[in-house]
């Protein structure tokens, strides 16, 4: 069956509310104050009967200007609008702003309700007819049904539901996989027996009795904070019903186990995990509406609305200092609190005082980077935030000076892991880098970034030509450094990366540049020879490597000696025993195939017998075999890990 929501707009006393009762059966003004004042205050809700299979929801909105905060919080999941219009008073101030607020907020589909015909004679009501055909010229109600009905008398009630019917015959924009599940709370209240009620217009996805939901951004006394509070579906009700499973398109009920009222309030988000970006920062296609008697200026404190939800915002306008009736600009919102949002979700913007609705626009990044004012590059960005493809955004977002994940990016674009997996295997390669920890990287900022690590090491080798490598340890403190992240597993994965596209070599404690090899002079390579003969000569008789280091002269210092120690260690020449001994191969070897001579226990005294060396010497060879995994050391005695 398919799920239709559709609201009302208008100025006071049009007749909102008791159209809805013609259409519906229901009165949607259920507090006492508004049955005692005649006027809508807070949200109503009902739904229209029919036979052609379609549910189909009502909002109906406050049209009072002290209300407009309550209108805001219901109108922006509908359809399209039904927009009422009195026939006794014609075009009026809040006619004027509700349809701005709905242009702000691209509903972009609709019916004119001309209400109240019977308090009029025919002739004044094709004149009002002429003002409506005017107003709404060139808008997106022009050459919409313009239905005159009276909610007294009954006339043309029919006409207007089957007008109705007829335009929810529609393609279904929302999505409704379960992973996209939100619903923006916009009233929460308890029923006896059964605890914490919350309502909203189901607007992405489907949610079952059972699942866990997350409220977003969880501002409430239990567990959680601005990621959110994880909660059960206790029960559903949509259209006065019990249910299993809601769907978006929905106006819906649903029952919180475990969650006390004073946890969530009006604004919060139900939605299904990582569904919704939480944030305190978004970049906006902001738009003056064209008869705003006010003007925004650079730093001005606004109330924004999006969803059902209310914040102050400081607003900085990316390239002017002001903006007034009409015009629009990029802008950078600053919230005091944080919110769950979507890119492509609408907003309103009211001036702080008097708080008076002024404009309106998209959300276009939910996570971005603060931004310098009247940057070309900045504004660039935004334009491909603005008109660009999905790919384009994608490439964008990598590109940023900020680093970026793939499953982060995939839910502020509020697409499913394996559409975002696929566009990226798309762009992979020739755009877009995807490192093992999930990082992506636009092609050219990963060529700085491997231009700034081939530096590093680079100088590295140039300062220290007989080392092997790089410290691996410094090497990432030093990208750290070099590419502003604290995040030890981005630089990890992208020396990973570097090291499997053949552009680093992994050598053990150490990295080089491919094809990297130690070069010496001819009188380092005479004092390579010289020292590995030693080695050799010494045999199992071990030389104490301060002594080594001391074997300087003009132009071999201590440093050097030290990297010839490591390259003849590499390359299996000799053995390091522990920091103060080396022994050549050959030594190790036979001091190995010493201790490997016993069939049983044997101790200290006992090898220095058989290896033929000094007690100390044969001390320090096997504490290096017991570490080496060739001996076991029991207390007193050793025995031989294996023949």
């Amino acid at each position: 069956m398919k799920n239709i929501i559709i609201g009302t707009a208008g100025h006071v006393d049009h007749g909102k509310t008791r159209l809805i009762k013609a259409l519906s059966g229901i009165d949607t003004d259920r507090l006492e104050e508004e049955k005692k004042r005649g006027i809508t205050i807070e949200l109503g809700f009902a739904h229209i009967p029919n036979d052609a299979g379609y549910n189909i929801g009502v909002i109906d909105v406050p049209g009072h200007e002290k209300f407009i905060k309550n209108m805001l919080a219901g109108i922006g999941g509908i359809d399209f609008v039904l927009f009422v219009v009195a026939a006794d008073e014609g075009i009026m101030p809040q006619t004027r702003e509700h349809f701005e607020i709905l242009n702000a907020l691209g509903i972009d589909d609709g019916i004119i309700a001309v209400t109240k015909t019977d308090m009029v004679d025919e002739e004044w009501l094709e004149m009002l007819l002429e003002e409506v055909d005017d107003y709404f010229r060139g808008t997106f109600l022009e050459g919409k049904p313009v239905i005159p009905v009276s909610a007294e008398t009954g006339d043309n009630i029919e006409v207007l539901r089957d007008a109705i019917i007829a335009k929810c015959d529609r393609d279904n924009k929302r999505r409704e996989e379960p992973e996209l599940f939100r619903l923006p709370v916009d009233r929460v209240f308890t029923i006896s027996g059964f605890g914490t009620v919350v309502t909203g217009t189901l607007i992405d996805g489907t949610i079952r009795v059972g699942d866990d939901v997350i409220i977003y951004p969880h501002q409430g006394e239990g567990p959680g904070g601005s990621d959110g509070r994880k909660v059960k579906i206790r029960g559903i009700e949509t259209y006065g019903q019990e249910t299993e499973m809601a769907v978006a398109g929905q106006r819906t009920a649903i029952n919180l186990a475990a969650v006390g009222k004073e946890e969530i309030s009006r604004g919060d988000v139900l939605a299904a995990k990582d569904a919704v970006t939480v944030t305190s920062m978004i970049d906006v296609d902001l738009k003056m509406f064209s008869d705003a008697d006010r003007i925004v200026l650079n730093n001005s404190r606004v109330h924004l609305y999006s969803g059902a939800a209310e914040v102050l915002a400081k607003v900085i306008l990316l390239d002017r200092d002001a903006l007034s009736a009409g015009e629009s600009c990029y802008a950078q919102l600053r919230l005091e609190k944080p919110m769950a949002l979507r890119r492509g979700d609408r907003f309103i913007i009211r001036f702080y005082s008097p708080i008076i609705t002024v404009g309106g626009g998209r959300i276009l990044d939910t996570l971005p980077a603060k931004h310098k004012r009247n940057r070309k590059e900045v504004l660039a960005g935004m334009e491909v935030l603005a008109s660009g493809s999905i790919q384009d955004i994608i490439i964008a977002k990598a590109s940023e000076h900020r680093f970026v994940r793939q499953d982060e990016l995939g839910r502020e674009l509020g697409l499913l892991p394996e559409e975002t997996e696929k566009i990226i295997q798309e762009l992979e390669g020739s755009s877009v880098i995807k490192l093992r920890d999930g990082t992506l990287l636009g092609a050219p900022k990963f060529a700085r970034m491997k231009e700034v690590l081939e530096n590093i090491i680079s100088s590295y080798h140039d300062a220290n030509p007989l080392a092997d490598g790089i410290p691996r340890q410094e090497l990432l403190s030093r990208l750290k450094d070099s590419w502003h992240t604290d995040n030890d597993k981005l630089v990890q994965a992208a020396v990973k990366y570097l090291m499997e596209d053949g552009t680093l070599e992994d050598r053990g404690k150490s990295v080089a540049l491919s094809g990297f090899s130690i070069e010496y002079t001819e009188e380092q390579l005479a004092f390579r020879d010289d020292l590995a003969d030693r080695y050799r000569k010494a045999g199992i008789e071990m030389i104490r490597t301060d002594e080594v280091l001391g074997m300087t002269s003009k132009s071999i210092n201590a440093g050097i000696i030290t990297a010839i120690l490591d390259d003849l260690v590499s390359e299996g020449v000799i053995v390091k025993v522990n920091p103060s001994y080396y022994i050549s191969a050959e030594g190790w070897e036979k001091a190995a195939e010493a201790a490997r001579s016993f069939d049983g226990e044997f101790t200290l005294a006992e090898y220095r017998d058989v290896s033929g060396t000094s007690r100390k010497y044969a001390a320090e060879l096997l504490a290096a075999m017991d570490k080496a995994g060739i001996t076991i050391f029991n207390g007193n005695t050793r025995t031989v890990a294996r023949k």
